[in-house]
């Protein structure tokens, strides 16, 4: 359940399902706009808070042209818009493949489907630019509209509706002489990290949390910048509310000129969440794993079934984790250490495990001070120990959940080299016994 959340993260902006259904086409509508010459424009950055669902918990941004002479010219330019009726939708969106597109909606649509559909407050915020400003930023949406430029390939972090919209604005001033010039932080602003920014939109839901910290690496722990932190929705219009248009004569007005707030019409609905958080989920998981370990040092013998259960659903997480690590286009998902643990080479453990259990010897073995040791879970071992390790380590922020469920895993592992280690510490391993044979084979 949380990794197929994380696998829509802030992707599913807006799926633009219910409107697709009624096209004929897979492509989304691009209304036409028209020459907007001698209209008395309005510009203005629409944000929409998040919504209850986990692909509306960083909210959504829109920019919106009208003529304030004429109510039919009202539109909205929105870069969320994709097609999940894709051929192999999901397995290009894990791949990081999802190509977006700029639509272009009457802007009472966009508005409805905000606040009607989902019950999700918005606000307007009129962008204060001179007409000149007004008509390039029109004349870049609209090349950006046409059919052979309008897809561009979605990055959640560092190409989204936000960034491709204050990226636009900002062109459209600059063409002019102008530069739009945002408030100076204090440096420590600019020690936030990605991981910290996405925190605070996922503290109501725990498990997302945990698994958006599961498959994102060590690329968002690292300090970002003013602009780099403005893909979030709600941190780009914090920033225009303070920003200035610096003039040609050195000379700044305020980017903003007014600001409201457009009230939900319908009722947002809420998610309920897993009555247990994943701390306490793992922490309950990691008593019950040492009583088992107290049972199973206590009759000497390996409890089989919760091995074998405990490396399928590693292995299983372990795929997903290998494959955003080697083969996704997703940013921050290739840095992630903990490919280290959860991959689906863990698989192999559970052959071992079995063959431990029923031959009472090891598949591979090493020798140490005279006593064998199952190799495979010597490594295994070590690599939950460097896992641990990454706690203390600053290399990767880990979920504080990640914590006993890491320790869950380390005390399964000592649990079975002790308890083999009396089983078949003494015995001879499949190798050492190959060997023998060739012996006693040379000999005959």
């Amino acid at each position: 359940m949380v990794l197929l959340s994380v696998l829509t993260l802030k992707a599913q902006e807006d799926s633009r399902l219910d409107k697709a259904q009624e096209n004929s086409s897979l492509e989304p509508e691009i209304e036409e706009v028209g020459d907007t010459t001698g209209m008395n424009l309005q510009v203005t950055l629409i944000t929409c808070d998040p919504g209850s669902d986990a692909y509306q918990m960083f909210g959504h941004t829109a920019l919106r042209i009208r003529d304030l002479n004429n109510p039919l010219y009202d539109f909205a330019y929105n870069y969320g818009v994709f097609d999940s009726r894709r051929d192999n939708f999901i397995y290009y969106f894990v791949k990081g493949e999802t190509d977006y597109v700029l639509s272009v909606d009457k802007a009472a649509y966009f508005l409805g489907r905000y606040s009607e559909y989902y019950g999700i407050p918005m606000r307007e915020q009129v962008l204060n630019l001179t007409d000149a400003q007004k008509q390039e930023l029109t004349r870049l949406l609209e090349i950006n509209a046409q059919k052979e430029n309008r897809t561009y390939r979605y990055n959640f972090l560092y190409d989204n509706c936000t960034t491709r919209a204050a990226k636009i604005v900002e062109k459209a001033v600059e063409q002019t002489g102008e530069r739009v010039v945002y408030a100076k932080k204090d440096a420590d602003y600019e020690q936030t990290t990605f991981r910290q920014i996405l925190h605070r939109f996922t503290a109501p839901s725990p498990w997302l949390e945990f698994g958006i910290d599961f498959v994102l690496g060590s690329e968002v722990d690292s300090p970002r910048t003013q602009e780099e932190q403005m893909f979030i929705p709600f941190i780009y219009e914090a920033e225009l509310d303070d920003a200035v248009i610096q003039h040609a004569d050195g000379t700044q007005t305020k980017m903003v000129e007014e600001k409201t707030t457009i009230p939900p019409v319908g009722t947002l609905e809420q998610t309920a969440n897993f009555p247990l958080s994943p701390l306490a989920t793992f922490l309950i998981l990691l008593v019950f794993v040492c009583i088992m370990a107290w049972v199973d040092i206590r009759r000497g013998k390996q409890s089989t079934w919760l091995d074998i259960t405990g490396f399928f659903i590693r292995g299983l997480a372990g795929f997903l984790v290998a494959f955003l690590f080697f083969f996704s286009e997703h940013p921050a998902v290739g840095s992630n250490w903990l490919v280290a643990a959860f991959n689906p080479l863990v698989f192999i453990m559970i052959p071992d495990v079995v063959f431990s259990t029923w031959q009472k010897r090891f598949m591979a073995c090493v020798t140490i001070k005279g006593r064998q040791y199952d190799w495979f879970e010597l490594v295994n071992l070590s690599v939950l120990v460097f896992t641990l390790a990454l706690f203390v380590a600053p290399i990767q922020s880990l979920n504080i959940a990640m914590l006993p469920l890491v320790l869950t895993l380390l005390v399964r592992s000592v649990t079975r080299i002790v308890v083999l280690g009396k089983i078949c510490g003494r015995g001879k391993d499949v190798n050492s016994e190959i060997l023998e044979q060739r012996e006693q084979n040379k000999l005959a």
